[in-house]
């Protein structure tokens, strides 16, 4: 439980208030690591998507109880209550109204979008801002393992705790992306998903992985970070396997694609490349006449920066 900071709200301007956040497909990496005190963080950096969004909208009322619309949303309801609560407003209700396009249970951050926009949206009524570091550990309290899409920079998440193990400073190279659903009518439920138990091993290529994350992000190497998402898809095939993920994975080499990347607890998955090619339409054209050989033709393009 995070304590609420000592912010002043004796003559609150209660106010409508409004939350947004986007959403994700899939992770460029998750896995293992340890400290420098020998403590072991599961840990992730997601695959930012602009192009889904969940939209919060709170109209408070004093000594109200707290309603959440659609009903379903709980744990978006539980955010506004936790950020209500960190900025000493535990005393307001009202209604908080969730508007997402992200689909759910498909490894695309739909209930860690709804949190944080409903965070945001309780902060708003009261005119206060909440910083990333903040809405991290609401968000995590409020779901127990949440996606890191919440901060404005790349940073490696320890996605149970809430805390940013490292911070890249800078924000993730700019990617196109081609995400995938390989398994439309499937769904994946986090918390009902045990967590993969690595081996010594895949542990100790987390620190390969993480150190070359670092390196990506901070000389802006794309292609070294499409083989970390790489690196990171092929082990969680051995936990988590999408189907025809060879295939597509062979597709994607084929093309001259970055690499790939995985929902390690989803359906998604994302083929990764450079937006500067000068051969990028050329290369989405092949990759779709392919992948529609496998018949996929449900293709969602975005790129991970609006």
């Amino acid at each position: 439980m995070i304590r609420a900071q000592s912010r002043s709200h004796d003559v609150l301007q209660l106010r409508s208030g409004r939350g947004r956040s986007i959403a994700q497909h899939g992770e460029l990496f998750q896995g293992q690591i340890e400290d420098e005190s020998n403590q072991s963080h599961r840990c992730l950096v997601s695959l930012p998507c602009p192009a889904m969004y969940s939209e919060a909208t709170f109209h408070p009322q004093d000594n109200d109880a707290l309603r959440i619309i659609p009903s379903h949303k709980r744990k978006a309801r539980t955010a506004a209550e936790l950020a209500l609560a960190h900025l000493n407003a535990s005393h307001l209700g009202g209604d908080v109204f969730i508007s997402s396009s992200v689909p759910e249970a498909k490894g695309c951050g739909s209930s860690t979008a709804d949190c944080i926009a409903a965070a945001i949206a309780a902060a708003d009524s009261i005119n206060t801002h909440l910083s990333d570091e903040e809405l991290a550990h609401l968000v995590v309290e409020a779901e127990v393992a949440s996606d890191n899409f919440m901060f404005d920079r790349a940073v490696l998440f320890a996605h149970r705790e809430g805390v940013a193990l490292e911070n890249y400073t800078k924000k993730l190279p700019k990617l196109e992306v081609l995400g995938i659903d390989t398994s439309p009518e499937g769904q994946v439920e986090t918390l009902k998903y045990p967590p993969a138990e690595y081996s010594s091993r895949q542990l100790q290529s987390f620190y390969t992985l993480t150190s070359a994350l670092r390196r990506a992000v901070n000389q802006h190497d794309i292609q070294l970070l499409g083989r970390v998402a790489t690196a990171s898809a092929n082990i969680n095939q051995e936990f988590l396997p999408k189907p025809m993920f060879t295939e597509i994975r062979h597709i994607a080499e084929h093309a001259g694609a970055l690499g790939v990347a995985v929902a390690h607890s989803g359906t998604v998955l994302s083929i990764l490349l450079d937006p500067t090619d000068e051969m990028l339409e050329r290369k989405i054209e092949q990759l779709e006449l392919e992948l529609s050989v496998l018949g996929i033709s449900q293709i969602l393009r975005f790129q991970t920066q609006s």
